[in-house]
């Protein structure tokens, strides 16, 4: 294998391990989240929205 075939499989490598942990540190830190009850997207109601005018 040449010099640049070896840098280039190293490269693609380094990649491939690099996304995949972010990927996983993504994922855990969502999974996390949840559990702490983080981030959650509070479902809005209308009858609760003071903002909300039907008047037109």
């Amino acid at each position: 294998m040449s010099e640049v075939a070896t840098v280039v499989t190293g490269w693609g490598i380094t990649f491939i391990v690099i996304a995949t942990y972010s990927i996983w540190v993504v994922s855990r830190g969502k999974i996390i989240g949840q559990e702490l009850g983080i981030g959650e997207m509070e479902q809005l109601d209308a009858r609760k929205d003071a903002g909300a005018t039907t008047d037109l």
